[in-house]
């Protein structure tokens, strides 16, 4: 109880100086977010997440109340009248009086199962609801990473059309001098104005990526954010695949088991209710009082009652009865049948995740080599049009390849990030384990 109290201690402490950074952030005009804050933004604020919280706490508060299948159903009630020789005066017209009181208590074989049902579902619902909230970190951290990518593509688009701008300036500058030809002012003018497109294209693409990332974070659409991460090491150079543990369960995996608790309890509890007598335990009073005007007279009838109830009809094959416990057996038999599919398929996943990522960090050398090569290539036809041996669609092309080259590495690095994390949720790790 003591380490319990500590680390709610610890989380609301870490809550309320995360509100205090993002709000002295907010007064100054913006919120700087890094992927670790907005993780932590977005499983305090996102409202998805917060629906589903809500169904968890419900399911807990039913849980910690379980044993109320022990309480009994108590009644009252109380009531007076008068004689209709009220209506002629009559002298021996008197107010009567009844009192009813009554408690009653059923028992039956289905309550063990009843309440280990309620447990289950609280247990199936805190699964669910951690599944939602690892899920919900995946997206962020893959969100945020996406949108440096393009904040990097653009930042490299625009470069290239201020570039591009510098040359057609020096190209119109001696073509008016006559020592060039009108065609590579136009092709210089092209190189120039093709660009705009596609970086106006990354733009569009760019804020509505923002908002659906500011919905995540559960922030306004009009808040304004800055996003404070480094490109050139947010992938590890290496990932340990020694931390992968031999035996796992992957969140879908322990969600299927915790429905077939459910299931399982489920079916016994009808079992129980459908085949099994109940008894009913009663007691109530039922003072009488013909005259208030003598409370010592009266006459009560009531008295204590125990009554067996069996549905015998439930005991016929192919009834309503039978057949819904039939049914909720195919349920239990599905998901077994489900289970034992995942639990070969999840080792599947993750053989092929490893392998991927593999495959992706080979991906990435090339790439690495063949920018390097778009660089030496942009460089020697930089120079060969200042010589007049390169026109300016060559040196176009070239800016292109290298531009394209420098964007391919950091979309699949983003890739080796997203299947890294991906890996991390399939094993139920902390996410930042697998990489160093």
């Amino acid at each position: 109880m003591f380490f319990c109290c500590i680390i709610s201690l610890v989380k609301k402490s870490f809550c309320i100086l995360l509100f205090l950074i993002v709000f002295l952030c907010t007064v100054s005009g913006e919120v700087v977010l890094t992927a670790d804050s907005a993780a932590a933004m977005a499983l305090e604020g996102n409202r998805m997440l917060k629906q589903q919280e809500i169904t968890y706490i419900d399911k807990e508060r039913n849980s910690k109340s379980r044993w109320n299948v022990f309480l009994p159903e108590i009644t009252a009630s109380a009531g007076v009248g008068r004689g209709n020789e009220i209506l002629k005066n009559s002298p021996d017209a008197a107010w009567n009086g009844k009192v009813n009181g009554a408690i009653s208590l059923t028992l039956g074989t289905d309550i063990p199962h009843k309440m280990a049902r309620i447990r289950e579902e609280y247990a199936a619902g805190n699964i669910d609801y951690e599944n939602a909230k690892r899920n919900l970190e995946v997206t962020v951290r893959q969100a945020f990473y996406e949108l440096l990518i393009y904040q990097r593509d653009m930042e490299l688009v625009k470069s290239n059309i201020e570039a591009n701008k510098k040359r057609y300036d020096q190209t119109d500058e001696r073509y008016r001098g006559g020592l060039v030809p009108e065609l590579d002012v136009l092709n210089a003018s092209l190189a120039c104005t093709k660009l705009i497109p596609q970086y106006d294209s990354l733009s569009t693409e760019y804020e509505r990526k923002l908002d659906q990332f500011k919905i995540s974070l559960g922030i306004d659409a009009s808040e304004k954010i800055v996003l404070d991460g480094n490109l050139d090491d947010f992938v590890p150079k290496e990932v340990d695949f020694d931390n992968i543990p031999p035996a796992f369960e992957t969140p879908e995996l322990r969600s299927l088991k915790a429905s077939l608790n459910v299931a399982e309890s489920s079916r016994k509890e009808l079992k129980g209710s459908s085949l099994m007598p109940e008894i009913t335990l009663g007691w109530n009073i039922t003072p009488t009082w013909d005259d208030l005007s003598y409370t010592d007279d009266y006459t009560d009838k009531g008295g204590f009652s125990a009554t067996i109830l069996w549905h015998l009809d439930n005991l016929i094959p192919n009834s309503a009865g039978n057949l819904k416990i039939k049914q909720l057996s195919d349920v239990s038999e599905k998901l077994r049948l489900r289970i034992a599919e995942e639990e070969v398929d999840s080792v599947s996943q993750v053989e092929n995740l490893v392998r991927k990522i593999r495959q992706q960090q080979e991906s990435v050398k090339t790439l690495e080599l063949t920018a390097q090569i778009a660089e030496r290539s942009l460089k020697l036809t930089e120079e060969a049009y200042e010589y007049g041996t390169k026109d300016m669609l060559d040196l176009s092309d070239a800016q292109q390849q290298m531009l394209e080259a420098e964007v391919d590495i950091l979309k699949e690095k983003f890739s080796i990030l997203c299947s890294i994390l991906e890996l991390e949720y399939k094993l139920n790790l902390s996410f930042g384990t697998l990489g160093r």
